[in-house]
């Protein structure tokens, strides 16, 4: 069992270094871009809604495609969401994507042969107050890239910002070094005063990475949201295990029945997941 594990795990690091296109490191120094909304109002910034949706998506590498540009069209003209926590986005550094009416943060971790960069991505309906990049110190193996987490806030009151931690987790290293990046983002998720979203693709392809995150969770106080089971099986898997999540703390309660995993989105391989929550400003 072990030998077949190791067999699939390099043959999907290979697989993803022929499609890659031959990534490199992004260049030294990159930090996370914030754009604001080309909308945007000169007065006062208004505040994230206290019942806001999120959508959480791997999305491919497909921002320029236009499948997926008609797909988010429709996203937004069907779901509105205020957030939108994106990974592998792929992104020209020289022009700045069209996303109205959103604000938006993005952070690299790999830069194409073509000068595109690809990384994460976090779409605010709400002004950005901060915006941070994590890279991983472990990189992956054979492109020797670093993953990418994007630490975004968000106001939502006069006291209070929403932190959202927009992760893409490091894949193909051992349990140890994929611990250390859930440390490193665990670090920045205690010393946050105010809610917390944790979404994205963990890449918790194994029993060992979904206990290290369950650990997680259970330190910092963080709750999954829940899917039936009928669209459980609609999430992205790897060797029988779900690869996307949305955890998050006990000043957010979703609504009820609001979860969906929207399986008519099909422009990537990984399926998005929606949630609607209400924010309080005390724990419930």
């Amino acid at each position: 069992m072990k030998q077949h594990i190791a067999l699939s795990l390099a043959t999907a690091a290979l697989l993803s270094l022929g499609l890659s296109g031959c990534p490199s490191a992004p260049p030294p120094g990159t930090q996370a871009w914030v754009v604001p909304a080309a909308t945007a109002a000169t007065d006062a910034p208004a505040p994230l809604p206290h019942r806001f949706s999120l959508i959480s998506w791997n999305i491919h590498k497909q921002l320029g495609q236009p499948q997926w540009q008609q797909e988010f069209a429709r996203m937004q003209h069907d779901y509105t969401p205020d957030l939108l926590a994106l990974q592998e986005v792929n992104v020209d550094p020289t022009i700045a994507p069209e996303l109205a009416p959103y604000h938006y943060a993005f952070g690299a971790n790999l830069q194409q042969r073509d000068g595109s960069q690809s990384g994460v991505m976090s779409l605010t309906g709400s002004p950005i107050l901060s915006a941070r990049l994590k890279l991983t110190t472990p990189a992956e193996p054979i492109t020797h890239t670093p993953k990418a987490a994007l630490l975004t806030q968000v106001a939502l009151d006069e006291q209070q910002s929403l932190m959202l931690v927009n992760i893409h987790g490091i894949n193909f290293v051992t349990s140890s070094d994929y611990r250390q990046q859930l440390d490193n983002l665990e670090k920045r998720i205690a010393e946050h005063q105010g809610p917390v979203i944790f979404a994205g693709d963990f890449n918790t392809w194994s029993s060992q990475r979904q206990k290290l995150l369950t650990a997680l969770a259970g330190r910092q106080g963080l709750k999954q949201v829940q899917f039936s089971d009928k669209e459980k099986s609609e999430i992205k898997q790897f060797l029988g295990q779900p690869l996307d999540h949305i955890l998050y703390s006990c000043q957010l309660t979703p609504v009820a029945d609001s979860s969906r995993v929207l399986s008519e989105f099909t422009s990537s391989d990984h399926t998005p997941l929606l949630v609607e929550f209400e924010y309080s400003p005390v724990c419930g």
